[in-house]
């Protein structure tokens, strides 16, 4: 059975903190591979992805009426 593991990783370019869930093997270096991944992080993506998950969701209306009677 696999191990996964959480790594944080820190994004120079956008100051942010971003989780990464990996299997990584013996055989890498860990530091060297977190160096490349936060090389490769695409800012603009993942910023979208927070906003999105942040923004109010819409009420539907046909609960929302329901709520009133």
């Amino acid at each position: 059975m696999a191990t996964v593991k959480r790594y944080s990783i820190f994004c120079p370019k956008c100051n942010h903190k971003f989780p990464v869930f990996a299997m990584v093997p013996h055989t890498v270096d860990v530091n060297t591979w977190m160096k490349d991944k936060a090389d490769n992080h695409d800012c603009k993506a993942y910023a979208d992805q927070m906003a999105k998950e942040r923004a109010p969701r819409p009420i539907n209306p046909l609960k929302a009426s329901k709520k009133g009677a």
